[in-house]
């Protein structure tokens, strides 16, 4: 991906050093700026806590050995952006994730966050990182899928999943700059209706004025989900990373009955970067 200014949410769960691994490599690539914000409050409760005393106790030694952690990594980071010339800046702070990273999101192009595993009870508040994040900070997110290998390209290979929506739009121009550099863009419509069929060829027309020969694709008819399809699709043509608008429909409705974003989300093997 080529942003400028990569924003990296680190915090002391089992993916943060991957996530920072991925921040690290793309800024090598881009030669851009990467900004880590470790926030050492715990990112939720685990379910077998009980009682004010002891989610108390537990908040006082978790935020502890995550200040300890943050000592750590920072003396590692530091070291390998030094050894390998890359811009940087480090924040430690204390408070809630959502509203620390869409402050530090106002001088970012794109923020990277992990995709939760839905096996843990503070997986319940890493969903809806992804989601207030997505919605509210005005920027690309790049979602890191579970046990991703960080040594794997991310945006030679692209797939836009095209639909006629402003989510959709705000997407491509999001991530322009990296769409751009790809060695190859696919534009993929699924169910295409008129208006699609038309805003698809006007797209098309759009990414070859900035330079790029995007190959197009169209899926009339799914066995799956949408969701599923573009992620079929993605993989068939060995794309690393997916490129969509984010609850293109109603929020709420998505939440409850599932959709493209929901699906994504959960089920994604692919780095998927989002914007609304």
């Amino acid at each position: 991906m080529s942003h400028k200014s990569i924003l990296v949410h680190l915090a002391n769960d089992e993916e943060h050093t991957t996530r920072l691994e991925v921040a690290l490599r793309l800024a090598k690539q881009n030669d851009a700026h990467v900004s880590a914000l470790f926030i050492t409050t715990p990112i939720g409760m685990p379910a077998e806590i009980y009682g004010r005393g002891a989610s108390v106790q537990f908040l006082l030694d978790a935020t502890k050995s995550s200040e300890d952690r943050a000592e750590e990594l920072e003396k590692e980071f530091r070291e390998t952006c030094e050894r390998e010339n890359i811009s940087h800046s480090w924040v430690v702070q204390e408070g809630d994730h959502i509203s620390l990273l869409a402050d530090h999101a106002h001088a970012a192009d794109v923020i990277i966050v992990s995709q939760p595993n839905y096996e843990h009870f503070e997986d319940r508040f890493r969903i809806r990182l992804v989601d207030e994040i997505t919605m509210l900070c005005g920027l690309p997110c790049l979602m890191v899928p579970r046990e991703f290998d960080s040594s794997k390209d991310i945006g030679k290979r692209i797939m836009v999943a095209w639909k006629s929506t402003r989510e959709s739009l705000r997407a491509v121009r999001d991530n322009m700059s990296a769409i751009s550099k790809a060695d190859k863009v696919f534009l993929l419509s699924i169910q295409p209706d008129t208006q699609d069929a038309l805003s698809l060829n006007e797209v098309h027309n759009y990414l070859k004025r900035h330079g790029v020969e995007a190959e197009t694709l169209k899926i009339a008819q799914t066995e799956t989900s949408i969701g599923q399809t573009i992620h079929d699709a993605a993989e068939n043509h060995r794309c690393d990373v997916i490129v969509c608008g984010a609850y293109g429909h109603n929020r709420l409705r998505e939440m409850l009955m599932g959709g493209v974003t929901k699906h994504l989300v959960r089920e994604a093997t692919i780095p998927v970067v989002m914007s609304h």
